[in-house]
Parts: C-alpha cells; structure tokens; sequence
C-alpha cells in the first residue's frame, strides 16, 4: 500500500457525489456515477475503475459507520493527463473498532477487496484527511 504524503495533484476535472449507505443500492449507483461522470468528461473508462470502485465502496458500506442507517460514502473523482483517481470517504470506524488491515489470503472467498485494488491500480492508500481510500488507475 501507498499513503498519499503529496496533496492531490491538480486534476483536469474532479467531481464529488454523497451516496446513502445501503449496500444494496449504493455500490452499483457509486459505480454508475464514476463511469457517466467520465463520459461527460469524454474520457475512455478505465477497464477496471468500475471493479475497483465497487470494491472500495463495498469495504466503506461493510467495515465503517457508513454502512449503518442514516450514514452516508463520499465519492470524490478526479481525472488527471494520465490517471483517474476515485476517493471514497466514509463515515469513520464503526463503535468500538480501529481501522486495521487483516492478514492477507488469496485464497479466502472473503476479505480479497483491496488485493484487487493493489493488483489493479498504480496506486493506492489510505486519505490523509477524514477516513477512507483513494485509488488511481492509468488513463
């Protein structure tokens, strides 16, 4: 994992969406908006900027505040010369837990989400203000 230390640099276009935290919903609207976005932007959709936005929200909505009734997920996106990044800014740690990493198994039906996320993006990592995570992929 990379932990942006730089602000973010100037985008070309950047665009934010607050989304209710229902998981039914939620990640397929999260993931609608990213790629129209885009497309009024005329920029081409990353491949796997769908796949990995979902899971990003996913992880929000399962393991944060988020995904509890009345919470919300913040979608920021940014479109730079060379990359795309989608930040998703949650509503912070759930009572009584810590934001923590598990253990890595790729062989687990569960917990793979941010595997992906590292497989598929130049870049990734947690938000230096608030909480949540930002991932970026070539253009």
């Amino acid at each position: 994992m990379v932990i942006a230390t730089a602000p973010v640099r100037q985008a070309l276009h950047q665009a934010r969406r607050t989304f209710p935290g229902e998981a039914l919903t939620t990640v397929a609207l999260a993931r609608t908006w990213v790629e129209s976005t885009l497309r009024t932007w005329d920029i081409a959709v990353p491949d796997m900027l769908p796949l990995v936005t979902s899971e990003l929200v996913t992880n929000a909505l399962t393991h944060t505040r988020s995904g509890l009734p009345g919470e919300n997920v913040t979608l920021r996106l940014y479109a730079h010369e060379d990359r795309i990044r989608v930040a998703v800014k949650d509503a912070g740690p759930k009572p009584g837990r810590a934001p923590r990493l598990r253990p890595r198994n790729a062989s687990s039906t569960h917990g793979r989400g941010l595997l992906l996320v590292e497989a598929l993006c130049l870049e990734w990592g947690a938000l230096t203000v608030g909480t949540g995570v930002y991932a970026e992929l070539a253009r």
